[in-house]
């Protein structure tokens, strides 16, 4: 670990994971998952909108995305596929260890890691923007298909349509802070999963990494949807946006600073680990997996 940082290893070594990455027969499921969100978020916003003859704004479904119980766990366990073999140690990346570095391959890593993170998200908004751009208007505010919906038709309210954005969002929050909480909140959860799969593969341990990783979103959708005090022990929770409100009144029941303290906490810690793991790592006997 006492090699000299070079930023221009580091970026070698992110660009040349990321290219493998994006090329991965593997990336197909991504495919797969949008149909579940364009069935799932977009398709209900949508014929709402038509059925009141009005358009949704165009960041409304990205953000329904991120807070529906059922897409923000499908969301990480996708990304989670993607990533199953992170960080790759074997054959040439031995050899590429040996040129580099560990620490500035460490760093590539976890640029390669914050590279994928960044595409993955940008495609499921430029997704949601690209089905809904017939239906949507841009702006500032939240439309009256989210905020009105249910008054207009009170025998739907509180089913599962209402619930992708529910009162606990619009009447608390602007849309344009939810959108941003949103994206950096789930961009620092699947973070926080990358570090805790890189713990464990150098450890020599990877199915462990992504079974403590599974429990993790599994403990946090079965804590939420109990509502719980404990869900906030868990990442979901903590990305979760009307989570952190009630209903009508201002006062939250957990400020969005203890989520992102929360996340910066853990991920700093996981990066120390990382690094301590990493520094006592015997690459030369791992074989590639």
């Amino acid at each position: 670990m006492g090699t000299k940082i070079s930023l221009r290893t580091i970026w070698i070594t992110a660009r040349v994971e990321y290219i493998k990455w994006l090329f991965n027969p593997r990336i197909i499921i991504v495919a797969v998952m949008m149909i579940f969100i364009k069935t799932l978020a977009i398709e209900p916003l949508l014929e709402r909108a038509i059925r009141m003859n009005e358009p949704i704004n165009i960041l409304e479904p990205f953000i329904a995305v991120g807070n529906s119980g059922m897409l923000i766990m499908i969301l990480p366990a996708v990304y989670l596929t993607l990533m199953s073999d992170f960080p790759i140690i074997g054959g040439n990346t031995l050899f590429f260890i040996r040129r580099t570095g560990k620490v500035n391959w460490f760093f590539g890593q976890l640029l390669f890691a914050i590279m994928s993170i960044f595409t993955y998200l940008i495609a499921v908004f430029g997704f949601c923007m690209l089905f809904t751009a017939k239906y949507c208007y841009v702006g500032e505010n939240w439309s009256k298909v989210v905020r009105q919906y249910d008054a207009f038709f009170p025998e739907e309210a509180g089913n599962f349509a209402s619930l992708l954005l529910p009162s606990n969002l619009y009447n608390q929050i602007d849309i344009i802070p939810t959108l941003l909480h949103t994206f950096v909140l789930i961009f620092m959860y699947l973070f926080l999963l990358i570090l805790i799969l890189f713990m464990f593969k150098i450890l020599y341990l990877r199915m462990a990494g992504l079974f403590t990783s599974i429990i993790l979103i599994t403990f946090g959708v079965a804590t939420c949807s109990i509502k719980t005090s404990l869900m906030w022990i868990f990442p979901m929770a903590n990305t979760i946006i009307w989570l952190h409100y009630t209903e009508i009144r201002r006062e939250p029941i957990k400020t969005i600073s203890y989520s992102y303290v929360y996340f910066v906490f853990l991920i700093i810690a996981l990066i120390v680990i990382d690094i301590f793991t990493l520094k006592r790592a015997n690459f030369y006997t791992v074989e590639e997996s």
